[in-house]
C-alpha cells in the first residue's frame, strides 16, 4: 500500500493504493452463469483499512454474456471513490488480463477454457482509492458484511521486507507498489535477468508475455538469446516456430 498528500490551499488531500492478491478456484471461473436474466457473482473477502474504517471495499467477479468474457468490479463504501487501475490472473506460468491498462495491453483477455477445477488461480489487481465529498443526507455506509466473506484489516504500511541485496527499482516498485512499468524488448529481458536474481515470478511472467508478442525480425535474435540464457522453453520455441513457419526472417548483420 502507498499513499501520497498533497497541499492545496485549505485541504489535504490523500490517495492510498492496494497491491492485492485474490486467489480462487478454477471451477469458480468455470461455474460462473451464462444466464443474463440470472448473473452469478464471485465476492472477494471485505478489506477495510485499520486507519480509516470507512474505507471498506471488495472485488466482484462476473461473466458477461454480451461482451464472452469475465468482469471485475469494484464495490465500496461512499466515503471513497474507488478505482482498479488493472486486473490480471496466473495460470500455468501464463497471464490473462481481467481489468486492462496501458502498461499490459499485451495481456490475452481471460477465458473459459484455459481453466481446469483444481487450478489454484491468483488474481492480481491494485485498487486506487481516493476521498469523496457526499452529501451531508448521504448514508455513510453502505457495505456490509456479506454471507461467506472475512473481513481483511489492511495495516497502515505494507509488511513487505526485501533483501537487502535487492538493487533493481522496477522490481522494487512492482512487489511494493504494483507499479508494472512501461516494456519494451530490452526492458524486459533487463527485467527477466533482475527477476532471476530477485525470484519475482509474476513480474518474470509478465516479461515473457509482452516478449511472446513482439517476436519481430529485428527482435528475434535477441529474444531467443534471452530465452536460452533463462531457461525459458517456451519462449526459445515460439522464436523458432515463427522463424520455421516463414512469418519472420531474420536480419543478417
Amino acid at each position: 500500500m502507498s499513499f501520497e498528500t498533497t497541499p492545496s490551499s485549505d485541504i489535504t488531500y490523500v490517495s492510498y493504493s492496494f497491491v492485492l492478491s485474490w486467489t480462487l478456484r478454477g471451477k469458480e471461473f468455470k461455474s460462473l452463469s451464462r444466464d443474463i436474466k440470472n448473473p452469478e457473482v464471485i465476492r472477494s473477502d471485505l478489506y477495510q483499512f485499520k486507519n480509516d474504517p470507512e474505507l471498506r471495499f471488495f472485488l466482484e467477479l462476473g461473466w458477461s454474456r454480451y461482451c464472452e468474457k469475465f468482469n471485475i468490479s469494484i464495490k465500496g463504501s461512499k466515503m471513497w471513490s474507488f478505482e482498479l487501475a488493472y486486473a490480471f490472473l496466473v495460470i500455468k506460468e501464463k497471464a490473462f488480463t481481467l481489468k486492462a491498462s496501458p502498461q499490459l495491453s499485451f495481456l490475452t483477455p481471460c477465458s473459459r477454457r484455459i481453466f481446469s477445477d483444481e487450478d489454484n488461480v491468483p488474481i492480481h489487481c491494485v485498487v486506487i482509492a481516493d476521498p469523496v465529498h457526499p452529501a451531508p443526507s448521504a448514508e455513510q455506509d453502505d457495505v456490509c458484511l456479506m454471507e461467506d466473506q472475512n473481513i481483511i484489516n489492511i495495516e497502515g504500511r505494507s509488511d513487505i521486507t526485501l533483501p537487502e541485496d535487492y538493487s533493481s527499482e522496477m522490481v522494487i516498485n512492482f512487489i511494493r507498489r504494483g507499479k508494472v512499468p512501461d516494456i519494451d524488448v530490452k526492458k524486459a529481458i533487463q527485467i527477466i535477468r533482475e527477476t532471476s536474481e530477485h525470484k519475482c515470478e509474476i513480474l518474470k511472467i509478465i516479461c515473457v508475455e509482452y516478449l511472446m508478442r513482439n517476436i519481430t525480425a529485428e527482435s528475434v535474435r535477441e529474444i531467443s538469446r534471452a530465452a536460452i540464457d533463462y531457461q525459458l522453453p517456451v519462449l526459445e520455441r515460439t522464436c523458432m516456430e515463427k522463424i520455421a513457419n516463414g512469418y519472420i526472417k531474420t536480419v543478417t548483420k
